[in-house]
């Protein structure tokens, strides 16, 4: 005889975290509508609702404090250290002029190429200062349209192929690792070997064809 599954219910506390999350996501879209940074709205809003959990779960803030993963904002620290690294070498002004030799090339040669490398090159830095870096590459070189569309394919399609691929990669492995289910590099790699090239190829495609039929 099949055993039951309970049915797991929300407990108001995480109906109450849920109803934060969604405030978050409005506070980001809010500051991102008038241009501002979004960095310390997201944390001011984060902490204020983990302020209002705190108080109506009655915990003990202390142990809030101790279920932050604090070698992982040490980790995204660092790889803010790692954009003003690779600036000050004037990687910018290769990458411009690589942008640039892109976009005398045939569009669809051009925006595959520039995907595909830029997505790529994900999986050797990271998706956050690489996006950074694609971002101020894309001003300075004053390139709009498809080439920039391609760039953002390969910054968040591209970090499917490894495990340091992307930020998010990285904090679902260590979410997954506190539960004592462990995912190899390895394993993530295979699986992104055939999902990565195909999303990736699959995305431009339909770039090129908005841009044939409407000049996207």
């Amino acid at each position: 005889m099949e055993e039951e599954v309970k049915e797991a219910k929300l407990t108001p506390a995480g109906r109450l975290v849920i109803c934060g999350l969604e405030f978050v996501v409005v506070v980001l879209l809010t500051a991102s509508s008038f241009g501002l940074d979004l960095g310390l709205p997201t944390c001011a809003a984060a902490t204020l609702i983990a302020l209002v959990v705190a108080i109506k779960e009655k915990a003990n803030l202390l142990h809030f404090a101790k279920e932050i993963s604090w070698s992982t904002l040490l980790l995204v620290a660092g790889l803010f250290v790692m954009v003003e690294a690779v600036q000050s070498l004037s990687v910018l002004s290769y990458a411009q002029v690589a942008l640039e030799w892109c976009r005398a090339l045939t569009p669809a040669v051009g925006a595959t190429a520039v995907g595909m490398s830029v997505g790529i090159a994900n999986n050797l830095v990271n998706n956050l200062p690489l996006g950074l870096l694609a971002g101020a590459t894309i001003h300075a070189a004053n390139v709009t349209g498809l080439l920039t569309n391609a760039v953002m394919i390969g910054v968040d399609l591209g970090p499917n192929l490894s495990v340091t691929g992307s930020l998010a990669t990285i904090l679902w492995l260590l979410a997954l690792h506190k539960e004592r289910l462990d995912v190899s590099a390895w394993d993530f790699l295979k699986a992104g070997l055939l999902a990565m090239p195909v999303a990736m190829l699959a995305a431009i495609g339909g770039l090129l064809l908005m841009h044939r039929l409407f000049g996207v």
